[in-house]
């Protein structure tokens, strides 16, 4: 099969804009072209800075100097350590030569420092030698925008917890669907984060397993967080479009005052429904919600009153609405069950798993979109995949056609901002996703 992918890479310079294809989506305005419409702001801009220094990002560069004088200061050596799974602080202290017995202490007295006992594989730690001192510095990174800063002051070390100012840049990414959401995304530029994001959005009016098509497309309007010139991480996405079966289906982002993100529709109106489309991401449906269907293993004619999502085992299961644990155990052919009760009227099941979540019991409550458990093959099964059940008063009813409750609008107080957001994000939109199933269909 042939790919035929659309992308471009956009500058916003003054009021002229050029387009140019390029093999990848991936669309970056550099920080302060494109400013957000007020509905959404970035985060202020920080300070200029020089770009490709060799130092690591949160330490200032040493003076250069020429002449050797036997009363400078000595020279400081900086090695990026990545963790491996298993790895403890003491390990990673042990490998590099450096006594630890002083940090491990700071870090089992040190309240700002506890979040160094316990390291998780990719993260990574700065460590910065002095000529014959031994361990100087150790800087850990415990979010995009917050360090622990351990540093030496003879016999002790001192605990910094610093919050950075990070540079919010605005990226456009683009694509169109040729094998899968998750394969085109990646292909397009979208980091795994986004993906997932994306389909958060839009998971309430497309179902992922089940209504995607070639041909389909996408554009996404996202935060790149940067350093002093170095990305650190993506952000949130502040508007997106996904155009399924010839159907456009818009998201734009609104802000609260806590920062926290919701996404409604152009006219304001919430895309947040009260149930997910689909308990598990990126799987596909191998039995329908049937009157009458052959069971494989029962060998006989009956009813089939769910859905049967295939997936590897493993493969994370979502509640697909807040509710309450009514039952956690093994249910004859359902294997290991869940069935959640969400309000008098809807409950649902989640059969076959092969774990739940550990600290989920009976009467416990979960939100919307949380881990319950994961994709096995109990009970009676053939296969590894998720059987789930939609129930209104007991009945069972056919997830995939059932009309879901409307949404609710966005809060008067909120209207006008979000009006003129969505009309220049929507312009943009525009610009992006036209231009991509231009490129598509030459």
């Amino acid at each position: 099969m042939t790919r035929r992918f659309a992308s471009r890479k956009t500058w916003l310079l003054g009021s002229a804009i050029f387009i140019t294809s390029v093999a990848i989506a991936a669309i970056l305005p550099r920080g302060g072209d494109t400013p957000a419409p007020t509905g959404l702001k970035p985060s202020p801009p920080p300070q200029t800075v020089q770009l490709g220094e060799t130092t690591p990002p949160d330490v200032a560069a040493p003076t250069a100097t020429t002449t050797p004088n036997a009363s400078a200061p000595p020279t400081e050596v900086w090695t990026e350590i990545t963790v491996r799974k298993g790895d403890t602080l003491s390990d990673i202290l042990r490998r590099q030569g450096y006594d630890g017995a002083v940090i491990s202490q700071v870090v089992h007295t040190n309240p700002q420092a506890r979040t160094l006992r316990q390291l998780h594989p990719g993260e990574t730690l700065r460590l910065r030698a002095a000529d014959g001192a031994g361990l100087a510095e150790l800087v850990y990174q415990t979010s995009p925008g917050e360090v622990v800063r351990l540093t030496r002051q003879q016999d002790r070390f001192d605990v910094a917890r610093e919050t950075r100012a990070l540079e919010n840049r605005i990226a456009y990414v683009s694509g169109t669907i040729e094998s899968s959401l998750f394969e085109d995304g990646q292909e397009a530029g979208l980091s795994d984060a986004l993906v997932m994001e994306l389909v958060e959005i839009f998971g309430w009016d497309i179902d992922f397993a089940l209504d995607l098509r070639r041909g389909d497309s996408f554009a996404v309007i996202y935060e790149e967080k940067y350093w002093q010139g170095q990305k650190i991480s993506d952000g949130a996405i502040l508007a997106a479009e996904f155009v399924n079966q010839g159907q456009v289906h818009r998201a734009i982002g609104h802000r609260d005052a806590n920062g926290n993100i919701a996404y409604y529709a152009p006219d304001g109106m919430s895309l947040r429904r009260s149930f997910l489309r689909t308990p598990v991401q990126f799987s596909r449906i191998t039995s329908r919600f049937s009157t009458g269907r052959y069971h494989p293993i029962l060998k006989t004619w009956r009813a089939h009153k769910g859905v049967d999502y295939a997936a590897p085992v493993g493969t994370p299961v979502r509640a697909t609405s807040a509710g309450r644990i009514l039952s956690l155990g093994w249910n004859g052919g359902y294997g290991k069950c869940i069935v959640i009760r969400h309000n008098a009227t809807y409950s649902t099941v989640y059969a076959h798993l092969s774990r739940y979540i550990g600290n989920l019991r009976a009467g416990s409550s979960v939100e919307q979109g949380q881990i319950i458990g994961y994709v096995g093959a109990t009970g009676l099964a053939t296969g590894p995949h998720l059987h789930y059940e939609f129930r209104v008063n007991g009945e069972h009813r056919n997830p995939l056609t059932y009309h879901f409750p409307g949404a609710a609008p966005i809060a008067a107080e909120y209207r006008d901002d979000f009006t003129e957001s969505a009309r220049t994000w929507g312009t943009r939109l525009n610009l992006i996703g036209d231009s991509t199933r231009i490129t598509a269909n030459r």
